[in-house]
């Protein structure tokens, strides 16, 4: 790193970025394992060649009643599935062998009858609904005989009450973070072979191209430097400051002007700290800042500045 000191001070501005991109990966990534909370937003496979009465009952008494399904075919019951006033869905049923099964598919539009389709749903205890459709029927017709115990299944099958949205926003919020992290960490990894790309090495195109800058300066840090008080370097053609995420470079032959002057800031709620500013201002309009606690430290700056850039002032 002595050799490339410039280079070096970009890749920290990434790191304080990325090193808590990198907690968040970790604990994410424990959290995950620990709890596997996207496990309960899988479902449940359910085929045509499954006993439907049983495995439905299974499926629910575990505990995530989202499911995939086979329907086969599907008879409308007559009874439209509403929502806010709204019809959202239509009820259907199907036989399957001694048992009959209620569905809310969801359409706008409902057809006599459904043929075979894969639909995701979830499966919901409704006895009251299952008990009226099933009198209904029998009034009409469509079911004769008598109505023997577990003839008909107290769950219905729904399309209109699947958590689609809800389970896509849990993917989101879960990978989200961790896109944004990986992306993060893969961009520190890249600026440490190629210091160039770093987003702070756009400001460099003022003075010429980038990567050419970044080695002049790793020189200049290197076998130039003359003044150097904590993130602040001051070498033979440039100003130097660098902060936790960014490092602003001023080449002080481009310098136009310096501004000095005294502020009054709250450092705690209840306590003011009296703090120094520079302010400069170069031929490409461009403006810098630096605040000090101390003043010797900003006149010391100025010198050494004004000695170097005399012609300037």
């Amino acid at each position: 790193m002595g050799k490339k000191r410039f280079e070096y001070l970009l890749f920290k501005n990434t790191a304080a970025i990325a090193f808590p991109a990198i907690i968040i990966l970790i604990v994410l990534v424990f959290m995950f394992m620990k709890y596997p909370v996207l496990e309960y937003t899988k479902a449940s496979d359910i085929t045509t060649s499954d006993n439907l009465y049983n495995r439905i009952s299974d499926v629910y008494s575990s505990g995530n009643s989202n499911i995939r399904i086979e329907t086969g075919k599907l008879s409308y019951a007559g009874f439209d599935y509403y929502v806010n006033g709204k019809v959202k869905g239509a009820y259907y049923y199907q036989m399957e062998k001694d048992h009959l099964i209620f569905y809310i598919i969801e359409t706008t539009h409902p057809k006599m009858v459904i043929e075979d389709a894969t639909i995701k749903a979830r499966i919901v205890k409704d006895n009251i609904s299952t008990e009226y459709m099933i009198n209904q029927l029998m009034d009409s017709g469509e079911i004769s005989g008598k109505i023997e115990d577990k003839f008909y299944s107290e769950f219905v099958i729904s399309e209109c009450d699947y958590p689609k949205n809800y389970i896509r926003m849990l993917y989101v919020l879960f990978a989200s973070p961790i896109v944004i992290s990986v992306l993060i960490i893969a961009y520190t990894i890249l600026i440490w072979f190629n210091p160039a790309l770093h987003g702070q090495a756009k400001q460099l195109k003022d003075y010429g191209e980038p990567q050419a800058i970044i080695d002049e300066l790793d020189i200049e840090m290197r076998n130039h430097l003359i003044y150097k008080i904590n993130n602040i370097y001051i070498t033979k053609n440039y100003l130097i400051v660098s902060y936790l995420v960014k490092t602003d470079v001023i080449k002080l032959d481009m310098l136009k002007e310096i501004e000095k002057s005294e502020v009054e800031k709250y450092f705690l709620p209840w306590k003011k700290q009296k703090l120094f500013k520079l302010r400069f201002y170069t031929r490409k309009k461009t403006e810098y800042e630096i605040e000090l606690k101390n003043e010797e430290t900003l006149n010391n700056i100025i010198d050494y500045v004004s000695v170097i850039c005399k012609e300037t002032y």
